[in-house]
């Protein structure tokens, strides 16, 4: 056999065995994580993968919530919840016919007499079950003596508009829970008229003035029908409230007072 063919064979045998050792190497490096180039040599680590909480990651991502990722329009279960519920079980709007007295305070309610009736009618309306708006009409009479002036009849004629605020009883007792209280903040004209009987003369005057109040309403029909009882504080001041006129013949120096109410009717919802 010629010497060439014997050395490509022996050649070809040498770089067969080599690059089985490169393979053997490379998957020591894939599966040990460590390279050598024989048994005695130093092991070196192995080239890394990728760190896992690399920037931009998905394991690196902060999904919990924070007043930045809470958009408030993706969380309004709550809010359709109460106004399903207000749907359902409220009321929207009234109508209330009352009856009651009027009484007056201060040097003004030491004169006046009377009061009964004060009748009144409104109108209401209700934004949820806490709060309510009504437009009322509540008309009284009084009379007092004006001393050389004589008698005098007074008609009071108040056109006010009121909100109304229903105090949260779920956990109060039950006989405030069947009350069902409320509270009141108005405002309204009150036109105030004057007859003196014995000069034939009526003096009228108007003015503005605010009231607080509460109340209870008791159901009779669910969403039908209540019977209510309220009082309403009222705070006005007339052209008259700082007057002397009275002082010699009554001894009173102003008129100073406010005007109290005191009703009861049937509230009629739907």
């Amino acid at each position: 056999m010629p010497a060439s063919i014997s050395t490509s064979k022996s050649f070809v045998r040498t770089s067969t065995f080599l690059a089985a050792l490169a393979c053997s190497g490379a998957l020591a490096v894939v599966h040990g994580g460590w390279a050598s180039a024989d048994d005695g040599a130093a092991a070196t680590p192995a080239a890394s993968s990728a760190p896992a909480d690399q920037p931009g990651s998905p394991e690196d991502q902060d999904l919990k919530g924070t007043p930045y990722t809470e958009y408030g329009e993706f969380n309004e279960q709550d809010e359709e919840e109460a106004t399903t519920r207000f749907l359902q079980y409220g009321r929207f709007f009234g109508v209330s016919l009352g009856a009651g007295m009027s009484t007056v305070t201060g040097n003004r309610g030491s004169l006046y007499q009377g009061g009964f009736p004060a009748v009144e009618l409104k109108l209401q309306y209700w934004f949820d079950f806490d709060f309510a708006l009504e437009i009322g009409v509540n008309l009284v009479s009084h009379y007092w003596d004006a001393g050389s002036r004589g008698r005098v009849d007074t008609s009071l004629l108040r056109l006010g508009l009121d909100l109304k605020y229903y105090i949260t009883v779920y956990n109060l007792a039950a006989p405030i829970t069947f009350a069902n209280p409320y509270l009141t903040l108005g405002f309204g004209s009150i036109r105030k008229s004057d007859t003196f009987q014995a000069e034939e003369v009526v003096s009228n005057d108007s003015s503005v003035g605010i009231s607080i109040g509460a109340g209870l309403e008791f159901v009779v029909t669910p969403r039908s029908s209540s019977f209510y009882i309220a009082s309403k504080l009222h705070f006005v001041n007339f052209a008259d409230t700082f007057t002397t006129l009275y002082q010699t013949d009554l001894g009173i120096e102003d008129l100073t007072g406010q005007f109290f109410t005191t009703t009861a009717g049937f509230l009629f919802t739907w």
